[in-house]
């Protein structure tokens, strides 16, 4: 609540109280009260009217909440009608019955009875009065007997013995000039008498005499006004006797006889007519006091209720404040906020319920983070699984118990040369060309399972036809996933052994070339001598028809057997390769040597029998280790089959050699690389994938033993050969050497 609510909540209540004061304080004096009716009645309607303001400005910012439809809004309109209903309905009762009884109340005030008992009070007061002054009035005449004709020397000594005897207060001669004869009262300390007033003298002047109860100042000590007899007789002068005068008249003098009336008579007296004065000023404004509280209740209810209201409409946003803070930090919590919220300083149920809700919100947080911290503990054990997935070279496909993929490797997809993330959900069947391999899965795991094995995983292979003369021959072992003894799914893991079913065939061609090398040369050479010397036997003992066609025969039969030696030389060099001798080479200047064959010149310049090179080799290139020979030979045999590429192109035929150095490898060490490449045809498909193995050629001279030998070359010096058809047409050889030499000390 700001400190301009709490003043208007203040001045409100000081206008209630002020106006509950001021009710209670015109019942004792209306007329009073009336003197400033007035100012109060506007001060408090202009309180009214600010009340009202503040009340109608907050119904309607809590409307127009309702209507936007703000949380909260509903709640606190429920809070402020029931709150407001609890100020207001008490309030309107207790007016209600206030102005019943308030005018009945006054109109009982002014019956009959009442009236006549305050007149007959009036008159008996009255009655005691007169009594007493006639008494007075007789002992005053009694005392002027004693005091006519004497002179003023006697009339001093004889006023006190008379006032003694008349048992009066106090008593006093003057003259009409207003001069004192003479003095006499039983209050000693009373040294000079007061003179009668002027009034009283007037009065002298007109009627001989007076006669009065006289009220004193009414603000003397006690509260109430005290009441006096005073009686004034004519006293006669010695000069005047009979009715003559003998003489110049004297001055008129006068006795004054002054008694107090007893206090209780005088309180009672005074009482009674103030009553009465009262009572016919009430008699007179009964209708303006019945307007005059009715005014007065409807300002205080209407006060009470504005103040009621508004202390509601205060009151219930205060009270749902904490509750609204609450709901705002249960929403803040569903989206992943856990903030503390700020704790109210009461110690009640609120601030308990707020404490409580920060205490569940700091456990939430922190099991949050726990759970996060395990989550991104999975999310790396996940991501280091799938990096390892992902570079591993096996292929990995998980199915689910209805043989739907849920897990695919890229070693999966390269090997099968299948576009396989979509086919996550859904059964491997649905990839085109996918139909054969999915049956195949699910006719080794029916079979396993059909058979009983102890075994957990079984192990089968594959050969998949990829196209017309090419086939993919997989390696592949599958299992049935468990968790808590019930079917999780199934995991299937296959290498593509084709490349080692080459190198197998290749090491079984190498023990055939030896054992056909070592049994046909054998009988090659007895066959050629055995026809030159029949040649040379018969020649002569011949027709010359006989002798030419024995010359002829025998030389087919010397040729035959010379590319029967030649091929069994070309099979004992694949199958007997001469160990490598290992020693430094210079690799840009060997290249060098093997490109001057064919026409190119390191200065740049080409030969006439130069092939259409595109030559880059890379400056400061290390030296390495490896046979020069053998690595002779292969430079030779790939840019002789690189030339015998491009002949059919003429000039537009280009062959690239490139040599560079290779580092940032996994193991951290260097190597060289050596690419051949050109744009001629390219390997055919069936030729691509066993192009390494023996007498696997398109030429129609070739042995097809060329390639095969490379890589064996390269396998001795550790390397690696790498075979494949560029994008933009033609082949690419890339051979990587490993072993670099050491640097010289």
């Amino acid at each position: 609540m700001s400190r301009f609510s709490r003043f208007v909540l203040i001045i409100g209540a000081l206008s209630g109280l002020s106006l509950l004061g001021l009710l209670a304080w015109s019942t004792g004096n209306a007329s009073r009260f009336a003197h400033y009716y007035d100012a109060l009645l506007l001060l408090n309607g202009i309180f009214a009217l600010a009340l009202l303001v503040w009340v109608i400005g907050l119904t309607s910012k809590l409307i127009r909440q309702i209507r936007r439809r703000q949380f909260g809004a509903r709640l606190t309109a429920r809070f402020s009608l029931a709150f407001a209903l609890i100020g207001v309905v008490p309030g309107a009762l207790i007016y209600t019955l206030s102005v019943q009884f308030l005018s009945r109340s006054i109109e009982s005030w002014f019956n009959v009875r009442v009236d006549s008992a305050l007149d007959a009070g009036l008159n008996l007061g009255r009655a005691v009065l007169d009594t007493q002054l006639a008494d007075l009035s007789a002992r005053a005449r009694t005392m002027a007997s004693g005091l006519n004709n004497l002179s003023d020397s006697d009339i001093s000594r004889a006023l006190t013995r008379l006032r003694e005897n008349s048992g009066v207060q106090e008593s006093m001669v003057f003259t009409s000039s207003g001069r004192m004869v003479a003095f006499s009262t039983n209050r000693y300390g009373q040294l000079l008498p007061a003179m009668p007033p002027s009034t009283v003298m007037n009065q002298l002047k007109l009627t001989g005499g007076y006669s009065a109860a006289e009220a004193s100042d009414p603000a003397s000590p006690g509260g109430d006004s005290t009441l006096t007899l005073r009686v004034v007789v004519p006293l006669i002068s010695p000069e005047r006797f009979d009715g003559n005068l003998l003489g110049t008249a004297n001055e008129t003098r006068w006795l004054q006889l002054v008694q107090p009336v007893p206090d209780q008579l005088a309180r009672n007296a005074n009482r009674v007519q103030r009553g009465f004065s009262d009572y016919q000023e009430l008699a007179l404004s009964r209708l303006g006091l019945r307007k005059l509280y009715g005014i007065t209740l409807t300002l205080a209810l209407l006060l009470a209720m504005l103040a009621s209201i508004a202390v509601a409409l205060s009151l219930s946003k205060r009270l749902v404040r904490p509750l609204l803070r609450l709901a705002a930090g249960t929403q803040a919590v569903s989206v992943g906020d856990y903030r503390p919220l700020p704790e109210p300083p009461e110690r009640d149920e609120v601030g308990q319920l707020t404490r409580s809700f920060n205490a569940m919100t700091r456990q939430l947080d922190e099991a949050r983070r726990m759970v996060e911290s395990n989550r991104l503990q999975l999310e790396r054990s996940n991501v280091y699984l799938e990096s390892v997935l992902a570079n591993l070279s096996s292929g990995v496909l998980a199915f689910d118990e209805g043989f739907r993929v849920t897990t695919i490797n890229q070693g999966a997809q390269t090997i099968l040369q299948a576009d396989l993330r979509s086919v996550i959900g859904r059964p491997l069947e649905t990839v085109d060309n996918m139909l054969e391999f999915a049956n195949l899965i699910r006719q080794a795991f029916s079979e396993h399972a059909a058979v009983g094995s102890e075994r957990t995983h079984w192990q089968q292979q594959f050969e998949l036809k990829r196209a017309p003369g090419e086939a993919t021959i997989l390696l592949a072992r599958g299992t049935h996933l468990h968790v808590d003894d019930r079917g999780n799914g199934y995991l299937v893991v296959f290498d593509d052994i084709t490349e080692v079913i080459s190198a197998s065939r290749t090491v079984a061609w190498g023990e055939v070339a030896r054992r056909l090398a070592h049994e046909i040369k054998n009988p090659l050479t007895p066959i050629q001598l055995s026809a030159e010397r029949l040649a040379m036997k018969l020649a002569d003992k011949l027709e010359p028809t006989d002798a030419q066609m024995l010359a002829r025969s025998t030389n087919t039969i010397v040729n035959q057997v010379g590319s029967l030696k030649k091929m069994v030389d070309d099979f004992r060099e694949y199958a007997r390769t001469p160990p490598a001798v290992m020693q430094r080479i210079a690799f840009n200047s060997l290249v060098a040597d093997v490109l001057a064959l064919y026409g190119w010149e390191a200065g740049g310049g080409e030969g006439p029998r130069a092939l259409n090179l595109d030559v880059h080799l890379e400056p400061d290139l290390p030296d390495i280790e490896g046979d020069p020979t053998q690595l002779r030979q292969v430079i030779h045999n790939l840019l002789s089959n690189a030339r015998d590429a491009v002949a059919e192109q003429g000039e537009a035929g280009k062959v690239k050699v490139s040599t560079q150095l290779v580092e940032g490898r996994p193991d951290g060490e260097r190597a060289v690389r050596f690419i051949v490449a050109d744009n001629g045809p390219g390997f055919a498909a069936q030729v691509a994938q066993r192009a390494f193995e023996p007498y696997v050629t398109t030429k129609a001279h070739g042995t097809g033993l060329g390639l095969a030998i490379v890589r064996k070359i390269i396998d001795e010096h550790g390397g690696r050969i790498d075979l494949a058809n560029r994008k933009e047409g033609g082949a690419r050889i890339s051979i990587l050497l490993t072993r670099l030499a050491a640097s010289p000390a």
